[in-house]
């Protein structure tokens, strides 16, 4: 609140935290970017709050009507501090609406308070954005005022700069560059993405470019990042992205699947250990913590990781420095943290599964992926630049998608997203017996939607196909090792192959990984 003039003016208000709903309470001590907030009933807050300011309530002439600017706000809030007699709030303005009707309700609430025609005459510059001063009140507002100069954007940044830590000047220009060009509705494409066309696909999709935008804001801070999304969409090639977009840090990218870590080993894992500090400790160990120094720690299913390690991964991201188990060294942590989950990490906290403050300290920016049935017009682009790199990296016969498989790819759902579109690829290049792929060679399942549901037999034919077909291609056409794995003989193995025309040779050189995609 400093830099702008406080007034002790007493307005009853309603504000909600995280969780619950809106609670009563009285607002004094106001400026332009704060105020302190005395609860009716005793109410522990951290982190963000909704206020809700009401207007006065004014007498309501012969037709009913309130005067003109009897408007209510609403806006965000940053708790600074917390005493007994309640908590100071720091706004969170990034609506210019919200900053006129703050300006009419100052006017419209107490125009003759000698506080409040203090604060107009101290900050008359800073009211230049109000427009018209409404009838009837004798205030230093100019007439017909400008949207232009630095007062909105001035306010943005200092209301953003306060929650924001160790951010370079640049990241608050950018922001307040986006924010603009939200208002007014205006939309740039991203700089082109050539330099990541060998592991990304940017597509057309105008939502995907609105998630590059946000990264490219982001990105050169230290502000955590939250991906959200559905399994299969690629959130960790957006992380990624957002570690190569950052720019200026030597380290590297490092990511951490929190839901495949055994739950004896994440302390150690996380933070390493010193030689001979438990059971089996022969050597000193480097942590992710330590590992990531100077990059990026993607924590991928954050959801998953217990809540003994939330805990002391809460107290690291607070004081930026931890230890090795059995050693009393801090060591200082500088990395980038960005997270990815399914879950409905709000939910999750309800439920006592993930804490609340945590959560609260992970989620600097959430970016939500869309999953592919919601880009469908970049489904066809990506099975061909998928195409191109399966044959490429595994030094296979060219392959292109026919007319019945492009048809297919496009009417399909794609309940798992990105990676099952990656492994239907994947294994029609090694099947496919010609150059051009068909709709065979996917293997996608039948959609009934419109039709009737399939038949017991048809549904066991598919099966079959999928389960013999996979174990050609993991032992790479050897029959017998197939005949041991499905536990049948082996001429019921060259029955199901002549049966499903399945192919028995295989000219793969080396596994392909599973692409994230876009």
């Amino acid at each position: 609140m400093r830099h702008h003039e406080r007034f002790s003016l007493e307005v009853p208000v309603s504000f909600r935290g995280s969780t619950g709903g809106f609670r009563k309470g009285v607002l004094t001590n106001l400026s332009l970017t704060g105020c302190f907030i005395r609860p009716l009933r005793r109410t522990p807050l951290d982190g963000w709050v909704r206020l809700r300011i009401s207007s006065r309530e004014t007498e309501e002439g012969e037709a009913g009507e309130k005067p003109e600017g009897a408007e209510g706000i609403e806006t965000w809030g940053f708790v600074t501090r917390v005493d007994e007699e309640g908590f100071g709030l720091h706004f969170n303005w990034i609506e210019r609406e919200n900053l006129r009707r703050f300006g009419r309700f100052l006017l419209d609430y107490a125009p003759d308070n000698p506080d409040v025609r203090k604060l107009l005459v101290v900050n008359e510059s800073s009211f230049q954005f109000l427009g018209p001063t409404p009838p009837g009140h004798d205030a230093m507002v100019p007439e017909a005022p400008t949207l232009e100069g630095g007062l909105v954007e001035s306010l943005l940044r200092q209301s953003w700069s306060s929650f924001l830590e160790h951010s370079p000047s640049h990241f608050f220009d950018g922001m307040i560059e986006w924010i603009s060009n939200l208002v007014v509705e205006r939309e740039e494409s991203p700089k082109a993405f050539d330099w990541c066309k060998d592991w990304f696909f940017l597509g057309n999709s105008s939502l995907i470019h609105d998630i590059i935008q946000k990264i490219q804001i982001v990105a050169p801070s230290g502000l955590p990042v939250l991906l959200l999304g559905e399994t299969g969409v690629g959130k960790e090639m957006f992380a990624r992205l957002c570690h190569e977009i950052g720019g200026a840090r030597p380290g590297p990218f490092l990511p951490v699947n929190c839901g495949a870590i055994p739950f004896e080993l994440a302390e150690s894992l996380f933070f390493g250990h010193e030689k001979g500090s438990f059971s089996g400790a022969n050597s000193q160990n480097t942590g992710y913590l330590e590992a990531a120094s100077g990059g990026t720690l993607f924590l991928d299913e954050i959801g998953e990781l217990p809540l003994p390690l939330q805990v002391k991964l809460l107290r690291v991201l607070q004081e930026k420095k931890f230890s090795r188990i059995g050693s009393v060294r801090e060591i200082s942590f500088n990395a980038r943290i960005v997270c990815a989950t399914n879950k409905d990490l709000k939910e999750e906290v309800l439920r006592g599964t993930f804490r609340e403050d945590l959560f609260y300290r992970l989620d600097g920016l959430s970016i939500r992926i869309p999953p592919l049935r919601d880009r469908m017009n970049d489904v066809l682009p990506m099975a061909e630049y998928l195409l191109k790199k399966i044959v490429r990296n595994g030094n296979l016969p060219e392959r292109t998608l026919g007319a019945s498989a492009a048809k297919a790819i496009q009417s399909y759902s794609w309940p798992g997203n990105v990676r099952e579109l990656h492994n239907v690829i994947y294994r029609a290049s090694i099947i496919a017996d010609k150059t051009e792929i068909r709709e065979e060679d996917l293997g996608l399942p039948l959609e009934r939607s419109v039709q009737e549901k399939p038949t017991l037999r048809e549904l066991r034919e598919i099966f079959e196909k999928e389960i013999v077909l996979e174990s050609l291609v993991r032992h790479q056409g050897n029959v017998t090792r197939v005949a041991e794995e499905l536990d049948v003989s082996k001429p019921s193995v060259y029955h199901f192959i002549k049966k499903h025309n399945l192919p028995t040779t295989f000219s793969l050189s080396s596994a392909e990984k599973p692409e994230s995609g876009s």
